[in-house]
């Protein structure tokens, strides 16, 4: 893939080291529409990026590139630091329980990172009703680095905190397009994921779907 206006190669980063401890099973195994939850965010990101990485405690999907999280325990921030150390490369990150997620709303990310004409160490998306950031839907700049690291060592494990707003680039979204960043978390959260792709009231997360977000 091109780089654009960047001079680095971007590279995809899929977060799975939850325990899943909410969810009573296996997170990374679970299967929507016959394909589990990491292989959908790999094939999705495989769309925009030429590597993909999946950062997590437990490589048992051997077709899939793992790379093991440095800093378990902590969350998200911990894999997104092992990913930056390691590839020295502005990278875009996703958590794997996000199925709903389709190819318009990643390309829209990329295309706002290319378009700004200031200096952002992450680009993500913004609820601007509420404030809340999708910071597991995000580009994630070197820069980033330091900043985790120097919350990280406060103790402090909040992405929001860690990267300050004014080296943000904030995409706004409705509130009809909520349902792109459905999260799994719990059994009731699959429950209602499987109905909803089963009535096709869900977009095809594999990068075909066509159109804006539907309620």
């Amino acid at each position: 893939m091109t780089a654009g206006k960047h001079s680095q190669e971007l590279y995809a980063v899929i977060l799975a080291g939850g325990k899943s401890t909410r969810l009573g099973r296996d997170k990374t195994r679970v299967r929507i529409e016959g394909r589990t939850l990491v292989q959908r965010m790999v094939d999705l990101a495989g769309l925009f990026c030429t590597c993909t990485w999946v950062v997590g405690q437990n490589p048992r999907q051997d077709d899939i590139p793992w790379m093991l999280d440095d800093i378990p325990g902590i969350g998200p921030m911990g894999g997104i630091i092992t990913a930056l150390k390691k590839l020295h490369a502005p990278c875009l990150v996703l958590a794997c329980d996000i199925p709903a997620l389709n190819r318009n709303i990643i390309a829209r990310l990329i295309e706002h990172r290319e378009a700004s004409n200031k200096k952002q160490f992450m680009t993500t998306f913004q609820q601007p009703h509420t404030g809340f950031i999708e910071s597991l839907v995000a580009i994630y700049e070197p820069e980033c680095l330091n900043l985790l690291l120097a919350s990280y060592n406060q103790g402090c494990y909040r992405l929001s905190k860690a990267v300050p707003p004014e080296v943000r680039l904030h995409i706004p979204y409705d509130v009809n397009e909520e349902s792109f960043f459905f999260n799994v978390n719990y059994p009731g959260d699959l429950e209602q994921l499987n109905a909803l792709f089963n009535e096709g009231t869900e977009p095809d997360s594999s990068g075909g779907g066509e159109g804006e977000a539907r309620g």
